[in-house]
């Protein structure tokens, strides 16, 4: 929101308070002040007039004319198309600065002397958008010969611009603006009250509903209305807030809903072609062209404005062309209703007709200014539009005008904000905000005024009182809690799985939760979940909470191989969100080198690396009880793909992506896994094991196998741990071989085994006799053989 302080200064007075007092005070007590600037910097500017304009003798473009500035008569040398004699316009007289530090001296241009600059709206900083015009300015033939340009034009301004937090919609108007000033500063405020002289004329007007999404429509005629622009302090006014002056018309419509908040519209009375007004929904598909030559399809629940057979406009969003304010136009219905918020910000968030009525409109407005503005504009209309005001408002009213009733006690209010405020503090306080109560010893009775919609309930006050009596006059004390802080057991977990995969060489990512409705399939191992779809999601490729991070992970690990990133090994921690729960889990991918060898050349990680990657994990919870178990899922590889299980528990899966899923990401293998992390951390003891240092040396052999190639090694491992003693410590494969010197249909296993005594050094024939049993167990269960 941008204020301009001249037209804020109509209702409080800023003669004592600085513009640094001022910016402080809504910073710390209203709303963040995101600039403080003057609406122009251009100084030393008058109005001139010139009184010959010659061409220059030496230059097609240029003219050489004599100006009077009031005191002297200059030359000054013109390159504007729309310059001639007898027009008033804007000086620059030697010495000026203009925006941008330019400064203007006296200087020959192709030979001839040049005193000053005739300057355009944009050579003074005024953006472009707010004037549309080419060349000089030319002023109005009454602007008084020099005079100071820039008070003439009322650009002696300055700008207070807010960021509003989406609470705070009464800070959209200058009313609303001023009370807050007003409470900060405790001092007066005046509201102008609407003075109108009305015709003998009747207004025939029947207006009616036939929605409860309208709660409120007045109406209004205004006759003989006489199109012309704005005057100068209004337009001036209007570019301070940010918007374009067009005529009196609009722009008198656009000044009273900044200064009162309630948007209204202006229809050209003979183009509505009816006394009536009835306001509807509109029917599926139905048909409307609005101002801006726009044929729309409209939806049933889209509110409408009738002239009793047909749209004039789209309530609370934008008006019809058909009924459109011109320059022809010599009598106006005048508008002023509210509208159901949540209707207007679906309808204009579906056409994309986002403006500052509708934005209005969507945070609820104050039921008892719908009225004042229409009388407000009315007298405008009347004072710089020349309009006649009919004699009767004409209109229905269903809102609740009345004020909001809180019930607080001292008590409250001192516990919630740690101070010791006396009842005479709130009640000082509760004055300063207009806010009307009644106090019965301690407890205050107060009635919240229709125009601050946000104040709803005891909390709101609390913070009305917080910020006007400011916050900075809050002690500072520590917090009072019975419970120590720090983290939980399963968040110490989930940390140190992070510190796990971080130092195995793996980078977390966060990717985007949302996904298409066909997408979060894709990589999901179960596929009988009911995903959660969004009510409203930005897009169809954003409409669903993924079923896995596995999605996000291939995304990531797609966008950075397409710039030449040789190597993506990366983990996430997310959910799986599902209609009947959230599942925390966590995804891992690898493609790629896994390490950087530099001096040659890193093989590609797969299969076994991404399960090392899970082994080592799982082994610093001291897991030892991991088994994975071929499977087939939708776009994975079937012969690389499996289930990760503890005992009967599915923990998750590994795998290696489908070939043709794969080609449609990238060309390279890509390996995931994804692990419940849940499930997990639920296997952890929650006692840590400890185990006396080992006295005597342990011993490792190592032995090949071969095997049937469709014997799975965790089987080959079972059958050796089953048939071994206790003092066999650790068994495990490192390394697969197919191929020369092997049959057809087999492969070789060499696993190594660890043996460890706590009693006593173990002797060779101890370790030949377990070897024995355990070559001849893996014979008998699983065909194995020595090789």
């Amino acid at each position: 929101m941008k204020i301009s302080l001249n037209w804020l200064n109509d209702y409080v007075s800023l003669s004592t308070i600085s513009n640094d007092a001022l910016q402080a005070s809504f910073t710390n007590q209203s709303a963040e002040v995101e600039g403080l600037y003057p609406l122009t910097e251009a100084r030393n500017l008058v109005v001139g007039e010139t009184i010959s304009c010659e061409p220059h003798p030496d230059a097609d473009k240029l003219s050489v004319c004599s100006v009077d500035v009031g005191k002297e008569t200059l030359q000054i040398i013109c390159g504007a198309s729309n310059i001639k004699a007898n027009q008033k316009v804007i000086v620059a007289l030697p010495g000026a600065v203009l925006p941008g530090d330019f400064k203007i001296k006296k200087a020959k241009i192709r030979g001839v002397e040049s005193n000053g600059m005739i300057c355009s709206l944009k050579e003074l900083g005024i953006d472009e958008k707010y004037h549309q015009e080419e060349g000089i300015h030319v002023l109005e033939a009454d602007a008084p010969v020099g005079e100071d340009a820039i008070e003439y034009m009322a650009l002696d301004d300055t700008v207070l611009e807010l960021d509003l937090t989406p609470n705070r919609s009464d800070l959209l108007s200058m009313h609303g603006v001023a009370y807050d000033v007003k409470a900060m500063f405790d001092i007066d405020i005046s509201i102008p009250t609407p003075s109108i002289k009305t015709s003998s004329v009747s207004n025939p007007l029947s207006i009616s509903t036939q929605t409860d999404k309208c709660m409120s429509y007045y109406g209004r005629i205004i006759d003989n209305i006489e199109i012309k622009p704005a005057p100068r302090w209004m337009q001036s006014r209007l570019i301070a807030a940010g918007i374009r002056p067009i005529n009196n018309v609009v722009d008198i419509a656009n000044y009273v809903m900044l200064e009162t908040n309630q948007p209204l519209h202006a229809f050209d009375y003979d183009k509505v072609s009816s006394n009536q007004i009835v306001v509807r929904e509109a029917q599926e598909g139905e048909k409307f062209t609005t101002l801006d030559e726009k044929e729309r399809t409209l939806k049933h629940g889209d509110i409408l404005i009738t002239n009793g057979q047909k749209p004039i406009a789209l309530g609370g969003v934008m008006g019809g062309l058909e009924t459109e304010v011109t320059t022809a136009t010599t009598s106006l219905i005048l508008e002023s209703a509210t509208f159901d918020p949540v209707t207007i910000r679906r309808t204009s968030k579906r056409l994309d007709l986002k403006s500052e009525s509708s934005l209005r409109f969507e945070k609820g407005l104050d039921p008892n200014a719908t009225r004042y503005a229409l009388e407000r504009a009315c007298e405008l209309f009347a004072k710089y539009a020349s309009g006649e005001i009919r004699s009767t408002i004409q209109y229905f009213d269903n809102n609740n005008q009345s004020t909001k009733t809180i019930e607080i006690s001292l008590e409250t209010i001192n516990s919630v904000l740690g101070t010791a405020l006396a009842i005479t503090d709130v009640q000082n306080i509760l004055k300063r905000l207009e806010f009307s109560y009644e106090t019965n010893d301690l407890t205050l009775t107060v009635y919240a005024p229709t125009r601050r919609v946000d104040i709803q309930t005891y909390q709101d006050l609390i913070e009305e009182i917080g910020r006007i009596y400011d916050y900075n006059n809050l002690a500072a004390t520590l917090p009072k809690t019975v419970s120590k802080g720090g983290l939980s057991d399963y968040q110490r977990f989930k940390r140190l799985v992070r510190d796990v995969l971080s130092g195995l060489s793996l980078d977390e990512v966060l990717t985007y939760s949302l996904r298409s409705e066909q997408e979060v399939f894709d990589l999901a191992r179960i596929k009988d979940l009911t995903p959660v779809k969004l009510a409203n999601p930005i897009s169809e490729a954003h409409n669903t909470l993924a079923l896995s991070p596995l999605n996000g992970l291939v995304e990531t690990a797609t966008y950075n191989l397409n710039r030449k990133q040789p190597a993506v090994n990366i983990f996430e921690l997310s959910k799986r969100y599902t209609v009947a729960k959230e599942t925390e889990v966590l995804g891992v991918l690898m493609v790629g080198p896994y390490h950087d060898y530099r001096w040659k050349k890193a093989p590609n990680s797969d299969f076994f690396t991404l399960k090392g990657v899970l082994q080592a994990l799982f082994q610093r919870f001291n897991i030892e009880t991991i088994s994975y178990e071929t499977t087939q899922i939708e776009n994975y590889h079937p012969h690389q793909c499996a289930l990760i299980k503890d005992g009967e528990t599915v923990l998750g899966h590994i795998g290696k992506l489908h070939p043709e899923y794969a080609s449609k990401h990238t060309t390279e293998d890509v390996y995931v896994a994804e692990v419940d992390i849940e499930a997990l951390y639920a296997r952890l003891s929650s006692e840590p094991h400890y185990e006396k240092v080992l006295k005597y040396p342990s011993v490792s052999r190592d032995i090949a196998l071969i095997i049937d190639e469709d014997i799975p090694a965790g089987d080959v491992i079972k059958s050796i741990k089953e048939n071994s003693t206790t003092v066999l410590k650790e068994a495990y494969i490192f390394d697969v071989y197919q191929g020369k010197n092997l049959e057809d249909g087999k492969k070789s296993l060499a696993v190594r085994l660890r043996f460890e005594d706590k009693s006593g050094t173990l002797k060779t024939t101890t370790i030949d006799e377990i070897i024995k049993n355990i070559l001849e167990a893996l014979k008998a269960e699983c065909g194995a053989v020595l090789r």
